[in-house]
């Protein structure tokens, strides 16, 4: 194995330090996406939704908001696509589909997303988001573009 092989991507050794900018603000922060793990074309995120922030009123009680969801699962996306970005690249959510299997309780959401296939310029992904304890929640998935940085 080369020392070249041996490297992580740049968008997988680039994307620690960038997620600390970027869950201090905006829409990241709002949510309070946190990055468990990531490495080339897979990435775990976790964030905790409030029914004060992030809920709905239902008459069996509050679940979490279908737009918190979204959220989640497009973060997910997105930074999962970057994690195969080259040095000079960012992305951009061009398409995204989300399935919404059963309504989320307030609480810890898990978002897991795969690159499923990376071109030139488009990575074709795919989440799940989880209710703490693996029950899924919502499915998703999204053509992410890449765009110069």
């Amino acid at each position: 194995m080369t020392e070249q092989t041996k490297q992580a991507p740049f968008g997988v050794a680039a994307l620690p330090e960038l997620y600390k900018e970027w869950a201090t603000n905006g829409m990241i922060a709002n949510i309070g996406a946190r990055m468990v793990e990531a490495a080339a074309g897979t990435l775990v995120l976790e964030a905790d939704m409030t029914a004060d922030a992030h809920g709905f009123p239902t008459s069996r009680g509050p679940i979490v908001h279908g737009g918190a969801i979204a959220t989640l699962a497009d973060e997910c996306l997105a930074t999962v696509a970057f994690t195969l970005a080259n040095e000079g690249e960012t992305t951009v959510t061009a398409d995204l589909k989300v399935d919404y299997l059963r309504p989320a309780a307030p609480g810890r959401l898990v978002a897991r997303g795969t690159v499923r296939h990376r071109t030139k310029r488009l990575a074709f992904c795919e989440a799940t988001v989880e209710q703490d304890g693996g029950q899924i929640v919502a499915e998703a998935r999204a053509v992410i573009a890449y765009v110069k940085a």
